[in-house]
C-alpha cells in the first residue's frame, strides 16, 4: 500500500496544503518525504480509502471523512480480481510474502526499537522536525498509536501484538514463521493455527526449479531442451489453489492488508530520502547497509540475509499475485519465464535472492525438492 501511494504521489502529484508543501508530478524524493512526513491519520484515511475500494464495506460516517484526507486525490489501484460471494478476490495491494520477507530481516524489530529510544530518552540524539512526523506515524503504523481505528487493523484487545498477528498470517498463507524470536531472542509465542499451507514451500521451490530451467533453455531451439510448461504450469496451478483457499470468505485479506501496510512503511523508511535515515547518521548505498547501520546504533543485528531478503520483496510480490491471479494459462505459462519482461524478470530475481536466503541452490539442483518444509537462515 506505501509503495502504491508513493507511485501515486509520483503519477499524480499533491497540491500545496496550509501545513505541506506541494508535490509536483514526478519528483521522487518530494513524494517519499511526502508519505514519511505525514500525519498519520492522512494514512489511516487512505489506507481506509484501499480497503474500501476492494470490500466496499465503509458505512457514510467513515466514507465522509475521506475528502479531508492529505491523499484523498491519489486513486487507489482496483482489485485486480473483486471477490464475489462465490470466491476470493485478488487484492491489488502487495501479496503478503512481500512483507514476510521484510519483516524476515528483522528490520520491524530494529525500527520499534529506534522508536522506543528516541521515546524514552536522548541516547539517539534529538530528532529533526522531519524524524519526529516519522515517529508519530511509525507508533500508529507499527505499534497502533492511532488517530481513528480503521476498520482493517488487525490488532485489538483479542490480539494485542501485531506481530504476533502477522506471524500468525504468514503461517496459514505461506506455512513459515520469521527466522527469529522477540528482541530478547526468546521464542516467539503466536496462534499457529491446523489450518495451514504447509506444501507452500515445497510448491515453491519446485516452481522456482522449474522456471530456471525454462529460463536456461529459453533460447535453445535444438534437442536438449528442459523446459517442460506443463510441469510449470501445474505446479502454478496447484500454488494458486493453496494460496486462494486460504482467501475464502475475506480471510486474511484485513490482516494482508495491515502487514503489507506496515512492512511498506519500513521499506520507505530504509529509503534514499528518510530523514530517520539521517537523523541516525545511518546513510548507505543500499536499504540493507542502512538497516545493519540502524541496527547496530540500537543492539539489534539484522537478519544476516537481509540483503536478499529486501532485494526480492518486491519480485515475490509480483510473482504470487501473477499467480493468485489465474491469468496464467497452459497456454500464456512462458509469460513466467521470458526474459525482459516484467514478470519474467521478477522470476529471476526471486529465484537468485531466495537461493541466497535459504542457502539452497535452486538453480543447480539435481532433483525435486524434500518433502519436508525448510526454513529461513536464522539470524546469525
Amino acid at each position: 500500500m506505501i509503495r502504491q501511494l508513493v507511485k501515486g504521489i509520483i503519477a499524480q502529484g499533491l497540491p500545496a496544503t496550509p501545513s505541506y508543501a506541494a508535490v509536483p508530478i514526478g519528483n521522487a524524493q518530494l513524494a517519499e518525504l511526502a508519505v514519511l512526513t505525514a500525519d498519520p491519520l492522512d494514512l489511516a484515511l487512505y489506507v481506509e480509502q484501499y480497503w474500501n475500494s476492494y470490500n466496499g464495506s465503509a458505512g457514510p460516517a467513515r466514507s465522509a471523512l475521506w475528502p479531508v484526507g492529505r491523499f484523498t486525490s491519489i486513486a487507489t489501484p482496483a482489485p485486480i480480481e473483486p471477490p464475489t460471494a462465490a470466491k476470493a478476490g485478488v487484492p491489488s495491494w502487495d501479496h503478503l510474502a512481500y512483507g514476510y520477507v521484510i519483516e524476515n530481516s528483522r528490520a520491524s524489530q530494529i525500527l520499534r526499537r529506534v522508536v522506543r529510544e528516541y521515546r524514552n530518552g536522548e541516547s539517539l540524539g534529538v530528532p529533526s522536525p522531519e524524524t519526529r512526523r516519522w515517529l508519530d506515524a511509525t507508533e500508529a503504523l507499527l505499534h497502533g498509536a492511532a488517530n481513528l481505528i480503521p476498520p482493517w487493523l488487525s490488532t485489538s484487545a483479542a490480539r494485542q501484538d501485531p506481530e504476533a498477528v502477522r506471524r500468525n498470517a504468514y503461517w496459514r498463507l505461506l506455512g513459515m514463521d520469521l527466522a527469529f524470536g522477540t528482541e530478547d531472542n526468546r521464542p516467539a509465542e503466536f496462534v499457529r493455527a491446523s489450518a495451514a499451507n504447509n506444501d507452500f514451500v515445497r510448491l515453491f521451490e519446485e516452481l522456482l526449479f522449474e522456471l530456471w530451467r525454462a529460463i536456461s533453455n529459453f533460447k535453445n531451439l535444438v534437442a536438449g531442451n528442459e523446459t517442460d510448461q506443463d510441469r510449470i504450469f501445474r505446479i502454478a496451478e496447484e500454488l494458486q489453489f493453496v494460496l486462494r483457499s486460504r482467501r475464502i470468505g475475506q480471510m486474511l485479506d484485513r490482516e494482508e492488508l495491515a502487514a503489507v501496510t506496515v512492512q511498506g512503511w519500513i521499506e520507505l523508511s530504509l529509503g534514499d530520502f528518510s530523514p530517520v535515515v539521517d537523523d541516525l547518521k545511518a546513510q548507505s548505498t543500499s536499504s540493507p547497509n542502512r538497516l545493519r547501520l540502524i541496527g547496530n546504533k540500537v543492539g539489534l543485528p539484522a537478519h544476516s540475509k537481509s540483503a536478499a531478503l529486501l532485494s526480492m520483496s518486491e519480485p515475490i510480490s509480483l510473482l504470487l499475485r501473477t499467480i493468485e491471479s489465474q491469468v496464467i494459462t497452459a497456454g500464456t505459462v512462458a509469460k513466467l519465464y521470458q526474459p525482459g519482461t516484467p514478470i519474467g524478470e521478477a522470476s529471476r530475481r526471486v529465484i537468485t535472492e531466495w537461493s541466497a536466503a535459504t542457502g539452497r541452490d535452486l538453480k543447480a539442483r539435481a532433483k525435486p525438492v524434500e518433502m519436508n518444509r525448510p526454513r529461513l537462515v536464522r539470524v546469525q
